[in-house]
């Protein structure tokens, strides 16, 4: 893909961002299952956290393709980093689509000012977003004006780590997500607020993101974005799969290139030859290079037509790219720990937090079932986007 030269200074920036800073703390942060914060706070000085917040609010208004090739490069150094920038950068996606004037200038100012982070919090316990896009988290108006949510979320990303969080609700007594489905901007200092603060996964890690109760949480009014039904309509929660496919690969890049560093400087008796000089690793790493290679045009190729396509397409550029990174992502990550050998599983190489990562990412939704069908319903004439939007029961 062509980046223009002030696309590609952008992207340089955040290489030499995540090589200096960002990288050296992926280890630590994983291994305490935190927050990034420092990587953060590195972000945002940087301009990074307002990396899709339009120019004129003061941000770097980047187009698709220039943001995912920094998801990207990003992920390369953290997996957990660049998956929490790409959760608050889809907020921002939805405040810039949905939100008012006023609403714009005051979320953006904080992001832009004060580094402030937004999370989005849409599964539960007992709903599938990959079978149905169904809320049962409840919002009811409240006598006296604003909202009262009351409800469980699960993967709650950035918990205790973000400023507010974007909560998908649906509208009490509402069964039609179509009219239901509201988004509410809740601050995190909130009263009603509790977590089992319980986070400890095999991969991904540093997302921190444990189970959240909403108990009679009150908001005002102006803190939900846009009418019921609207956040499934303007072509963002699409957005989603796309920069998921960008930290796939460019995890499994950082993992086959420490895997081709390794082979290059590990030397074996009694030859006193490189790894890299056996016929057999040559074969994995010209094949997992191929995958990626794949892989990495596909994602660039969806996020070039994603300005120009409307909703529905843009379900299908998702999909195409979320199953392709998918599928080089764990084949990568896996074999590099078989090309690497017993090295490949100390904690000290990069190669087996690749591969957990990778492990877990893949599992946030569209899953690959879903994705499939998507693809194959494109393929054969039928309709449909990412997600189905189902009807059934509401309440907390």
């Amino acid at each position: 893909m062509a980046l223009t030269p002030e696309q590609r200074l952008v992207v340089e920036r955040v290489a030499r961002l995540t090589r200096e800073r960002i990288a050296p703390r992926a280890a630590d942060y994983d291994l305490a299952a935190q927050n990034p914060v420092e990587s953060w706070r590195d972000l945002w000085r940087e301009g990074y956290l307002a990396a899709v917040i339009p120019r004129a609010y003061g941000g770097l208004g980047l187009d698709m393709p220039t943001y995912a090739a920094v998801i990207r490069t990003l992920a390369q150094g953290c997996a957990n980093t660049a998956m929490t920038l790409h959760m608050h950068s889809t907020v921002m996606r939805f405040v810039d689509a949905l939100g008012t004037d006023a609403q714009k200038r005051r979320y953006f100012d904080d992001v832009v000012r004060f580094g402030k982070l937004f999370g989005s919090w849409g599964s539960e316990p007992a709903v599938s977003l990959s079978r149905t896009f169904l809320m049962e988290t409840a919002i009811r108006r409240v006598d006296g004006g604003g909202f009262q949510v009351d409800g469980v979320k699960h993967f709650c990303t950035m918990a205790l780590g973000a400023a507010y969080y974007m909560v998908w609700c649906a509208l009490d007594g509402e069964a039609d997500m179509g009219k239901a489905l509201l988004q509410a901007l809740v601050p995190a200092d909130t009263p009603g607020l509790a977590s089992d603060g319980r986070w400890d996964t095999l991969g991904m890690r540093a997302t921190f993101s444990p189970s959240v109760t909403f108990t009679k949480v009150r908001i005002p009014e102006d803190a939900t974005l846009g009418r019921p039904g609207a956040a499934i309509q303007v072509g963002v929660v699409e957005s989603f799969g796309l920069g998921y496919a960008a930290i796939y690969v460019g995890v499994a890049e950082a993992a086959l290139a420490f895997a081709v560093d390794y082979a290059k400087k590990r030397i074996v008796r009694p030859d006193n030859a490189a790894v890299a000089q056996d016929p057999t690793v040559q074969r994995h790493v010209g094949e997992l290079d191929a995958r990626l290679h794949a892989a990495r045009l596909v994602l660039e190729d969806s996020a070039q037509r994603w300005g120009e396509a409307d909703m529905v397409e843009r379900g299908l550029l998702g999909n195409r790219a979320k199953f392709v990174a998918t599928e080089a992502a764990l084949e990568v990550t896996s074999r590099v720990v078989q090309v690497v050998g017993g090295r490949g599983a100390y904690k000290e190489f990069p190669a087996e937090r690749a591969f957990r990562d990778v492990r877990t990412a893949t599992l946030m939704p569209p899953t690959v079932d879903r994705m499939l069908e998507a693809i194959g319903k494109s393929a054969l004439g039928i309709e449909e986007g990412m997600f189905r939007f189902g009807g059934g029961p509401q309440g907390a």
